[in-house]
């Protein structure tokens, strides 16, 4: 063992210990590892879990704001040929957007 460690004695319930163990390994640490990490710090890194809806997440997200780009595209080239779209056209379409980030969002923080 490097002379600069230390250990460190705790004592946890079966069921504490089984928990730790199955934390630590959906991080892919050790248990050892994964105590000195979480005790050391303010937050774990996020597992594979987390991970990939977060991705999932930011992929969404960046549909919708291409879907936005072309709205707004489409109403300036409306306007600029002199027959843009009603307003309540135009919110509805808003309206619409703003759903599907908010379903995106719920359905992929349900997976966290």
């Amino acid at each position: 063992m490097p002379s600069n460690l230390a250990s460190v004695k705790t004592y946890v319930t079966s069921e504490e210990k089984r928990r730790i163990q199955k934390n630590a390994a959906s991080h892919s640490m050790s248990v050892s590892s994964f105590l000195s990490f979480a005790g050391s710090r303010d937050a774990l890194p996020p597992t594979e879990a987390e991970r990939k809806a977060y991705l999932d997440l930011i992929f969404e997200v960046k549909k919708a704001g291409n879907n936005l780009n072309q709205m707004a595209r489409a109403l300036n080239a409306a306007a600029k040929t002199g027959s843009p779209p009603e307003a309540g056209t135009v919110a509805a379409i808003v309206e619409e957007c703003k759903a599907v980030v908010i379903t995106a969002v719920r359905t992929l923080t349900e997976k966290l």
